[in-house]
């Protein structure tokens, strides 16, 4: 059935409207974005070419690729790069792979005959909504090596106390876990929220057909779930690399420069050496990496959704 040159019109018309009023609805989001990201970003970018201290009695000197050129001469700049790429993905895989896991486990319906499962997902969403130095505070107190509840625990169970604040690898692992803390309580909502848009057909098919409840998570639990997982993996790894106030409060960045991050050397130059042109190409650099990497992993992920 063929539209009349009217209905042709009309839909037209329509889709004009649609097409305006959702424009009007994005406009305050995209102002914001552009007076809040957009210039920003240009800013920091014209500075990361520019000497300057940061001060309006002084002038900025253009200074070309110079403040990019003396970043590889910075000192702690290779051990600060190393551990900013350990700990984003050391967070990223290990917070996905616990929040799925424990999406799984509450998702279960025979648990809420013993404990209320919204308690337990509230539980978990929790330490999302404390402030990074909140968290952070309470995480030194309990790696406190004479008085910390882990090394009691620890020495209750009869094995030695861990220096983790003062020791080479150990202060790092020990900044990552408390960051998988905190991410992994978002990263269970999003898989909650998938399972919940899974539909009990194909379970009740596949139990038919007699597929096990491992089969049937392999085959339509994981494949069904990639979208959430596309959107955990890019959304962690980004508060990852932009990670500041927990792993500085808990560390301060050592010990020497085994815990430093991008982020926490962009504001040491920023505001405390008031070099903004080194800690603008810092910032340009992570804005690059950021963005390169979320590149490649949209790819990947993508790829792996179009297979399901």
């Amino acid at each position: 059935m063929t539209l009349t040159r009217t209905n042709r019109k009309n839909t037209r018309s329509y889709m004009k409207r649609r097409i305006r009023h959702g424009s009007l609805m994005l406009l305050p989001t995209m102002i914001f974005v552009v007076a809040f990201v957009v210039i920003p970003l240009i800013y920091v970018g014209i500075i990361s070419f520019c000497k300057w201290n940061g001060s309006r009695t002084v002038k900025m000197k253009f200074v070309g690729l110079q403040n990019y050129m003396r970043l590889g001469n910075v000192v702690g700049f290779r051990d600060m790069l190393i551990f900013t790429f350990v700990f984003a993905i050391a967070v990223t895989v290990l917070t996905v792979l616990v929040s799925l896991v424990m999406a799984l486990a509450l998702d279960i319906p025979s648990y809420g005959r013993y404990v209320n499962r919204s308690f337990l997902r509230a539980c978990w969403y929790i330490p999302a909504l404390i402030g990074g130095v909140a968290v952070g505070v309470v995480w030194r107190i309990m790696y406190n090596y004479n008085n910390g509840v882990i090394n009691s625990i620890l020495d209750m169970m009869g094995l030695a106390k861990v220096n983790w604040l003062e020791t080479y690898g150990v202060t790092g692992i020990a900044v990552i876990i408390a960051q998988v803390w905190v991410q992994v309580g978002m990263c269970i909502i999003i898989f909650l929220a998938g399972l919940q848009s899974i539909p009990l057909e194909l379970y009740e098919s596949a139990t038919i057909d007699g597929a096990s409840k491992l089969q049937q998570r392999l085959k339509i639990t994981i494949p069904l779930l990639a979208p959430s997982i596309t959107i955990n993996f890019v959304t962690t790894s980004i508060a990852a690399f932009k990670a500041y106030e927990l792993p500085y409060t808990i560390s301060k960045g050592l010990p020497g420069y085994s815990t430093h991050l991008v982020t926490q050397m962009i504001y040491h130059y920023s505001f405390e050496a008031l070099d903004y042109g080194t800690g603008a190409a810092l910032s340009i650099l992570l804005v690059i990496l950021i963005a390169a990497i979320q590149l490649i992993q949209l790819i990947i992920l993508r790829r792996r959704e179009d297979i399901y």
